[in-house]
């Protein structure tokens, strides 16, 4: 069965099947090979017996005379009856010491009598009698033995065909996840229920590897939180007890002015209110979490637009000179899907939002804020990019540390839209400067 299976593509056949269909086939297939093989034995042993007992058509020639000295001779010979008969032996005289004369015996006192052979197994010899009792044994264990082989490789191909590989398969991936790792792929080719289980199988372990990086990216972005919220904390924290510290000393030496007094309170009440800031921006990232988005399609041009006319009221509060540049589809191309993108408009303006006040944080002069749209590696994929550039210091100190807050905000809410943010250092044509892209999947 083996070897039919590696023929004519029948193994795939079997595997595909059915453990119960593939279980009634290998008991037929193995059924008709043992059938065949005792049936083949039986015969052989009868065919043998028959060998060993005397032929029913046969007689024994039996010749009985009288040497010249009067001892008796007996001569025997077997005649197969219907046959021709061989010549009948020449019967020589024997001497008293035994010997045969050249001369023949007196035949005068010649009898003859022929008795027919009977078929029994008392009238063969003790070693033919002992081949034919063997034969028997044989005829009854040679199936009984060959019946119980065909069991055991029944079972032995139906194991090794059906459950070996997978069941193999099964515990090493089972191996693999019980030491966290997930980084494997699980195939097993056949549509029978082991197939079915060991695709479920794939298929949990998929989920298990996606649940498993998004709580590793949830812990690095945890960590990353953590490490913002400490280094735009530390300011603040820094400068309240600053000025603590000078009001201490100062109304210890009663030399405190009224207007100086007034200017630090109004500093502590700025400071106070960017601490406000920050653990609102901390509750907002634990919000995002379950934050679920609305895809709207707008159109670019207006949406881009729209953020343009606010982010230069921020730039000239800050007094600095804001350039708008757009690489997008013309408004005359008649084609206005090419100018519509499907994203949630509030998450995409607070990623801007986040990115301009970073910008406008480290800008000396000038900021370039560029809108395009731009086609990902996916044949489907199209991406709204937003980019800001600033002529600062640039990120040569580490984005993370030197950006703070706001950039962790915008990677998450990249993340949640199916984005991503690029940052660089060197702001275009801005002498130094950074630049920070973020790229909106639509």
């Amino acid at each position: 069965m083996e070897t039919l299976m590696k023929r004519g593509g029948f193994k795939k056949k079997y595997l595909d099947l059915s453990f119960r269909k593939a279980f009634i086939l290998t008991v037929l297939v193995t059924f008709a090979v043992v059938a065949v093989l005792s049936a083949a034995g039986i015969f052989g042993c009868t065919v043998f017996r028959n060998y060993l007992l005397p032929d029913p058509n046969s007689v024994m020639l039996k010749m009985e005379y009288r040497n010249e000295d009067g001892t008796p001779c007996t001569v025997e010979n077997k005649i197969v009856l219907g046959e021709e008969p061989l010549l009948l032996p020449r019967l020589l005289a024997v001497t008293k010491e035994g010997d045969l004369k050249p001369e023949l015996a007196d035949v005068s006192s010649l009898r003859v009598s022929a008795v027919k052979m009977e078929r029994g197994i008392d009238r063969i010899g003790p070693r033919r009698r002992l081949a034919y009792q063997a034969c028997g044994v044989l005829m009854i264990c040679f199936p009984v033995c060959l019946s119980v082989t065909g069991i055991l490789l029944c079972g032995f191909i139906f194991y090794r065909q059906k459950m070996e590989k997978p069941l193999a398969l099964l515990n090493r991936a089972m191996e693999d996840i019980a030491s966290e790792d997930l980084d494997f792929t699980f195939v097993y080719d056949s549509r029978d229920e082991m197939g079915r289980l060991c695709a479920s199988f794939e298929k949990m372990r998929r989920v298990l590897s996606e649940n498993h990086k998004a709580l590793w990216r949830m812990a690095e972005e945890r960590r990353l939180l953590q490490a913002s919220v400490a280094h735009d904390l530390r300011n603040p924290i820094a400068i309240l007890a600053g000025y603590i510290e000078y009001l201490q000393i100062g109304l210890e030496k009663g030399e405190m002015p009224r207007e100086r007094l007034a200017t630090i309170v109004r500093r502590l009440d700025d400071t106070v209110n960017r601490l406000s800031q920050y653990t609102e921006s901390v509750r907002y990232l634990n919000r995002m979490e379950d934050m679920e988005l609305c895809r709207v399609p707008i159109n670019v041009w207006e949406f881009a637009g729209k953020m343009t006319q606010d982010f230069k009221i921020l730039a000239s509060d800050a007094d600095i000179r804001l350039e708008a540049a757009y690489q997008l589809p013309q408004r005359d191309a008649g084609q206005p899907e090419s100018q519509t993108v499907a994203i949630d408009s509030d998450v995409v303006y607070r990623i801007a939002e986040n990115l301009m006040r970073n910008a406008l944080g480290f800008a000396r002069q000038k900021i370039r804020l560029t809108f395009g749209l731009e086609d990902g590696l996916a044949e489907d994929a199209r991406y709204f990019t937003i980019e800001i550039c600033d002529d600062g210091p640039g990120f040569s100190k580490g984005p993370q540390k030197e950006r703070g807050l706001g950039l962790t905000i915008v990677n998450l809410l990249l993340q949640k839209h199916g984005g991503y943010l690029q940052l660089s250092d060197g702001g275009g044509d801005l002498p130094g400067g950074a630049s920070a892209k973020a790229f909106i999947k639509s």
